[in-house]
């Protein structure tokens, strides 16, 4: 499990030391660039989850210039954080489809929440974050979790199994467990292609099977967690395996 990675361009030492005192306590901050290239070199190096991009570098608009090199490679959320009032700078930044555009100076709870809010529209998901305690989005091959006031990123392929409890779900990985508000049906239907269902309150890992004890209606997982499995999809589930007769 892992905290959300943030990199950070700003040459200025006093803001980018704010930020990183915001930031610090509920993210994993991979790098504070003071130029284009070094903010290049940071986003190949540590693959962060989210940048945020002063727009003008040494008077030069190198924080546009860095979301418009993103967004040719693996596009990430990005946030603009800039002094700029200017038209001409708003709508240069609005070229590169920000998720998210505040003015200087920012605070602590603007810039958590414009954090957020930036994930879920780069998701197409405004308002599962920000409106909820215990929630989850998607993005690429990641869950990002929110517990408390911290967002964890864990691979959907470490997911061992999830289990409903009513309108909640747990989320079992090897190591960690984690509450969600969402129900078994969505994450049924958006991760169809690696999880499969077992049982009404059960969703599994097809990577994570073990060995199907068909006889006691159990599947065991590769951390010998047994799960049940259903008369209704026990065909279902069978049919993932060539069975040698």
């Amino acid at each position: 499990m892992q905290k959300l990675k943030i990199l950070i361009l700003e040459d200025t030492l006093e803001e980018a030391s704010l930020l990183e005192g915001f930031l610090l306590d509920r993210y994993e901050i991979i790098g504070i660039a003071k130029n284009f290239n070094e903010a290049v070199a940071f986003y190949h190096l540590y693959k962060p989850d989210l940048a945020i991009l002063d727009i003008f570098i040494n008077e030069e608009r190198e924080g546009i210039r860095f979301a418009e090199y993103i967004n040719t490679k693996e596009p990430i959320p990005l946030l603009f954080l800039t002094n700029a009032k200017d038209t001409l700078s708003f709508s240069s930044a609005k070229k590169t489809n920000p998720f998210s555009y505040m003015l200087k100076p920012v605070d602590l709870y603007g810039i958590h929440f414009n954090i957020e809010l930036a994930l879920e529209k780069f998701v197409n998901g405004v308002g599962q974050l920000s409106t909820k305690d215990s929630s989850v989005i998607r993005m690429n091959k990641e869950l990002f979790i929110k517990k408390k006031d911290s967002l964890f990123k864990i691979s959907k392929d470490d997911v061992f199994y999830v289990e409903a409890d009513d309108k909640y779900c747990h989320i079992f990985t090897d190591e960690n467990k984690f509450l969600v508000q969402k129900s078994l049906s969505s994450f049924a239907e958006e991760f169809s292609e690696l999880f499969i269902r077992t049982h009404r309150k059960y969703l599994i890992n097809r990577t994570q099977i073990s060995r199907i004890d068909v006889a006691d209606y159990n599947i065991i997982l590769q951390n010998e967690v047994s799960i049940p499995l259903s008369h209704r999809h026990k065909k279902e589930v069978l049919a993932l395996f060539n069975i040698l007769k």
